[in-house]
């Protein structure tokens, strides 16, 4: 089984001996055979028989394997040396594994409470602000006997 790459250019590459015929005047080209496309490319043979058939990245042109067939053409004669089938594969792949997402553990907090009395300066606290009760549409002034009230619930 021949590789092919999907996501880079393919050379494929033999050595070619041709007997009763010239070598300089033939040409090979190498026919890849899948499911819904036919694909043909030309090569190049030197006097010493080193065929090269560059192919272009085959990603979007074809999406699985198939045929693969080497055809040789000297003098008018029509050769098919080498067949194989073919496996499309990527070059660089990417795999990831997501691992189990951990619960957080619960944080119990106690709400916490400001107070501002009117008529005195507010202090520097770093205490959540708590707004006073409203009674019809009034807002009721807490004493200090209610706050003490509601600290003491809150602790």
């Amino acid at each position: 089984m021949y590789t092919l790459y999907s996501d880079k250019q393919n050379i494929f590459e033999c050595d070619i001996q041709l007997e009763g015929a010239s070598l300089t005047e033939a040409f090979a080209r190498l026919i890849i055979e899948s499911k819904n496309v036919n694909l043909l490319y030309e090569g190049t043979i030197t006097s010493d028989g080193n065929c090269r058939i560059d192919m272009p990245k085959l990603k979007g042109i074809i999406k699985e394997g198939g045929n693969l067939r080497l055809e040789v053409i000297a003098d008018d004669m029509y050769f098919n040396p080498w067949e194989s089938q073919y496996d499309l594969k990527a070059a660089k792949t990417v795999t990831v594994e997501v691992r189990e997402q951990k619960k957080a553990p619960l944080v119990e907090s106690k709400p916490k409470l400001k107070v501002n009395i009117l008529g005195e300066k507010p202090r520097k606290s770093k205490s959540p602000v708590v707004e006073s009760k409203e009674t019809e549409n009034r807002k009721k002034v807490l004493t200090k006997k209610e706050i003490h009230n509601l600290l003491s619930r809150l602790r």
